[in-house]
């Protein structure tokens, strides 16, 4: 069983229920979702165009200054550990020009808040011997009073316009 999917299920909904779809029409160093109903399974994806190095990490319920997040990254296989900081890491190859996120998060309101991603950067060069790089990685926001309804996402650098955040939910 695959969050609650059934074979024999002839029910025609779906399992995720569509959130938060934001597009940047002006250039900015943060990419937000905006408020959503509150689910207790999430899932989303950040495509993120650069308009220069840009170095996507997550941040919940708004941007916040206290080190509530950890989390473990491996960059092409080099692993690298963040404890107590004020967002989650995403990207930790030091940053590209484009990157393209998946993440999922349990989001219990009572709990930790656990998340797990997956990310590519494409290579900036147009020939095949230059394969995109990959990043993974294994978040926690230390909120055990609320459930996430916002997903922000700040950079160093500046998002380009075109640059979206998706977000679904199921409870």
């Amino acid at each position: 069983v695959v969050l609650g999917w059934d074979p024999d299920d002839t029910h025609t909904t779906n399992f995720w229920e569509e959130l938060a779809s934001v597009e940047l029409d002006a250039t900015s160093s943060i990419l937000d979702s905006g408020t959503f109903t509150a689910k207790k399974y999430l899932w989303g994806q950040i495509y993120a165009k650069g308009a220069g190095s840009i170095n996507p990490n997550l941040q919940f319920n708004g941007i916040t200054t206290g080190n509530e997040y950890s989390s473990r990254w491996a960059s092409d296989g080099t692993i690298g550990d963040s404890a107590s900081r004020n967002d989650l890491i995403n990207n930790s190859n030091g940053g590209s020009v484009n990157s393209f996120i998946n993440f999922f998060i349990i989001n219990d309101s009572a709990k930790n808040k656990y998340m797990i991603s997956h990310e590519v950067n494409p290579s900036t060069t147009a020939n095949a011997s230059s394969p995109p790089s990959r990043n993974e990685a294994v978040g926690k926001w230390a909120n055990t009073s609320a459930q996430i309804t916002r997903i922000t996402t700040k950079s160093a650098g500046t998002y380009a316009v075109g640059s979206t955040i998706k977000v679904w939910g199921s409870d």
